[in-house]
């Protein structure tokens, strides 16, 4: 089944892989680290260009309450860490691997827990249905991505982790906070694309 992408998708993949040509993006060669991998979504909700979030739900073992990126833990069945984002997207989200369309490798990041992600960048076919795992995910949040491709919108805000007090860059949408590791991707993603992320984000809507 061929997905229907909207214009604005097709356009800002185009313009973020020519950002990206001849870029290898950063590995970390860590021992005692733990294989997950995210998608980070790319959806049309018709208006503009979404990049999807998910809200975790606060009983997860780790990144409870958080707002992250669909993902987890490698599992010793998937072909790759690929396998694993597609698979981790579906479990969570509802969205089918054969409704996304993986664009490119991102740089990867490790947690504080102890994980090192890698992250997939891909378009969600619009048509698709949103169904979260209400197990995991406590709701979705869609932040529009000329937003997160504006670093005006990034703030410095002081914070409390189990304890410890925490200076983080996060981003706002209404009350949630991104911040931590997958505020990590979204810089790196910013850096990748340098001057060309507002050419992108004027594509996007």
């Amino acid at each position: 089944m061929a997905i229907q992408f909207t214009q604005r998708q097709l356009a800002v993949s185009q313009a973020i892989c020519q950002a990206l040509a001849g870029r290898q993006p950063r590995r970390e060669e860590l021992a005692h680290v733990r294989p997950a991998a995210v998608l980070v979504p790319l959806w049309d909700d018709g208006r503009v260009v979404q990049m999807v979030f998910t809200k975790r739900t606060a009983h997860l073992d780790n990144h409870a309450g958080q707002v992250s990126f669909p993902g987890g833990m490698a599992d010793p069945g998937d072909p790759g860490l690929r396998a694993t984002a597609l698979r981790e997207t579906q479990e969570e989200t509802g969205v089918a691997p054969e409704r996304v369309e993986l664009i490119t490798r991102l740089d990867q990041v490790v947690t504080i827990t102890g994980f090192l992600v890698t992250p997939y960048l891909g378009l969600v076919d619009p048509a698709a249905s949103f169904r979260p795992n209400p197990v995991e995910v406590e709701r979705l949040l869609m932040i529009p991505l000329p937003k997160v491709l504006e670093r005006a919108n990034y703030q410095t805000v002081d914070m409390e982790w189990e304890g410890m007090p925490l200076r983080q860059i996060a981003l706002y949408q209404g009350q949630d906070m991104v911040w931590g590791a997958t505020m990590r991707m979204l810089l790196n993603l910013l850096e990748a694309l340098g001057q060309r992320a507002a050419a992108v984000a004027a594509l996007a809507g």
